[in-house]
């Protein structure tokens, strides 16, 4: 075998295993992409998608949440999408109301969550906030939201260690994300 053949074996299996090692994100674009399918997509399609959820989550409002392993919900009224949402769970503590997703099973392929190309879950807060520069919206010390393409996004931060909520001047971290779609106007 040449030198070029062996170094070209070389190059194609390092980059085979790249992909092969990279954590697939799961895309959403608020007002008009989710997963790659219409946000006015049926929950089959979804299911087509994704496969079947992990549970059937009876919501508030006759709403109902398709949960997804232990870090992402759809939740629908009827047959219409009217929210995404997606945690990072694997250090939620109890006071987030979230400990007990730790108990469902995570789901091979959904941990990696990504909204608009920008904002990523686990990112710092500082790096997340100014994405929303020039949104209507508002923050406290522990979320924030923003109106884009008329209908809400909700992040969620916490501690950069803990991902439980972080005392004054703690690292924060993009630790939860709610796109909204199709909630109507927005006032």
């Amino acid at each position: 075998m040449t030198i070029m053949k062996a170094l070209r074996r070389t190059v194609f299996l390092c980059l085979l295993l790249g992909c092969l090692s990279a954590r697939a994100e799961l895309q959403v674009y608020s007002g008009s992409n989710v997963f790659g399918l219409a946000p006015t997509a049926s929950p089959a399609d979804f299911v087509m998608t994704l496969g079947q959820p992990s549970a059937e989550l009876p919501l508030h409002g006759g709403r109902r949440g398709m949960l997804y392993g232990n870090s992402l919900m759809l939740v629908f009224a009827g047959d219409s999408l009217r929210e995404v949402r997606c945690w990072l769970v694997p250090r939620f503590g109890g006071d987030l109301y979230l400990g007990w997703l730790q108990e469902v099973p995570a789901r091979a392929g959904l941990e990696g969550f990504v909204l608009d190309d920008r904002l990523r879950l686990g990112m710092p807060r500082e790096e997340a906030e100014p994405l929303l520069q020039g949104l209507e919206g508002s923050a406290d010390q522990n979320s924030a939201v923003a109106i884009k393409h008329g209908q809400p996004i909700w992040l969620g931060f916490g501690s950069a260690d803990s991902h439980a909520q972080a005392e004054d001047g703690a690292p924060q971290v993009l630790v939860s994300l709610t796109v909204h779609f199709n909630a109507g106007r927005v006032r």
